[in-house]
């Protein structure tokens, strides 16, 4: 050993190591891992004490960099999180939650059946992981002129930019009301604002997640102007199928949702598990 070296950690041995494995929906078709074990699923560790301060970080779980660096921590395999579709971070969530605290997690849940108040009930993660649908591989829809558009689902970096918009407009809306209505014109006028930037954004959200066009001739678009053009003058008809399937393909990572047992009535019912990192990571 030179002298410019440092001793080895012998408690290195002792370091985090992964808790389970979990599929993507995804199934790495957009190069989101750098490495997958044989079975094709990533390693998944439990949270640090790191991870879970930035989770009570405000800035950070609006601007979607809370998550980003949960990600990193708890997936390290995944090359790039922000490009990775928004359906796998559904996943990844459930995933480092159950490594973190276990495959039980207590949820406050208001039943239908006439329930008055929230009451607790236990959530198997587990059921959610072993049910994980894959993206077909290369989703497209088949538009009424013949054409044919290959999608993929919304990136987490475009997911967070269209919640940010509308963050603002929210804030905006409360500033019209807090000004009295839609007589104060500062006000209005920020809120037009916002509402073109959330349709701007929208087109551009579409445009990213449209992978390939290629036309009845044979001829394949890829260029992300061309197919942004083309969007823009396509007829609405044709506009809400493209996000109607782009829509089905961020929801495609196997519902989060599951059956519960009412404890008022013994009545039988269906709820989504939220995901919302704000308090889906606080211990059961």
């Amino acid at each position: 050993m030179t002298t410019n070296e440092k001793p080895s950690n012998p408690l290195k041995q002792y370091y985090r190591a992964p808790k389970l494995y979990t599929s993507l929906p995804s199934a790495g078709q957009y190069d989101s891992t750098e490495e997958k074990s044989a079975s094709g699923e990533v390693a998944v560790y439990a949270m640090t004490s790191k991870d879970e301060l930035t989770l009570r970080n405000p800035d950070a779980l609006l601007n979607g960099e809370a998550v980003i660096q949960l990600v990193k921590s708890c997936v390290p395999d995944i090359a790039n999180v922000r490009a990775l579709p928004v359906c796998d971070i559904d996943i990844l969530l459930i995933a480092i939650r159950m490594a973190t605290y276990g495959e039980i997690m207590e949820t406050k849940i208001r039943s239908p059946h006439g329930a008055k108040r929230e009451d607790e009930y236990s959530v198997n993660l587990n059921v959610i992981l072993e049910n994980v649908r894959p993206i077909m591989p290369d989703p497209n829809v088949v538009l009424d002129n013949g054409i044919v558009c290959y999608v993929r689902p919304f990136t987490y970096n475009t997911q967070t930019k269209l919640n940010l918009l509308a963050y603002d407009q929210a804030k905006a809306i409360r500033n019209i009301e807090d000004a009295g209505g839609e007589g104060a014109n500062p006000e209005l006028s920020q809120f037009k604002t916002m509402f073109v930037k959330l349709a701007d954004q929208n087109t551009n959200s579409m445009v990213d997640s449209v992978v390939k066009i290629t036309t009845p001739d044979g001829d394949a678009v890829v260029d992300k102007e061309q197919i942004k053009d083309f969007l823009i003058n396509l007829d609405t008809v044709n506009i809400k199928k493209i996000d109607k399937k782009i829509i089905d393909l961020n929801q495609s990572s196997s519902t989060v949702k599951q059956k519960f047992i009412c404890k008022e009535t013994n009545e039988e019912f269906e709820s989504e598990v939220r995901l919302d990192p704000a308090d889906f990571f606080v211990a059961s």
